[in-house]
């Protein structure tokens, strides 16, 4: 039986949003198929991937994505792309500024903000 879908994405302005389905990201067996799922879907050729990560319906999430957020950071970083967070709830934003990844990750308020950063 295939995994349940996790993310949708969508494009706008040839910049790829990704919403999670799910209200916690925690388990071992969701953040692996989240993961998967993102990188299913990013582009493979070589052109800077542009990617905003929408949390508005996350609210909790685990060391494990973290981990995997930085992958895809590393991913994105070596495509010459752009990755941004939003809508992080103020429990998730205080686990970012806890691990200190509040410098790595561009966090931004709401969608709009991060899609005009990336329109740049």
């Amino acid at each position: 039986m295939p995994p349940a879908d996790r993310i949708s994405m969508s494009e706008v302005d040839g910049v790829k949003v990704v919403r999670f389905h799910d209200r916690q990201l925690f388990d071992e067996r969701t953040v692996r198929e989240v993961a998967d799922q993102i990188a299913a879907k990013l582009p493979n050729d070589g052109k800077p991937i542009r990617l905003v990560l929408d949390f508005s319906e996350v609210g909790l999430i685990s060391s494990t994505l973290l981990s995997k957020l930085i992958l895809l950071q590393r991913r994105v970083d070596g495509s010459h792309g752009k990755l941004r967070l939003c809508e992080l709830s103020p429990v998730l934003q205080q686990v970012f500024r806890t691990s200190n990844l509040d410098r790595l990750f561009g966090i931004d308020r709401d969608q709009r903000s991060a899609m005009e950063v990336l329109r740049v």
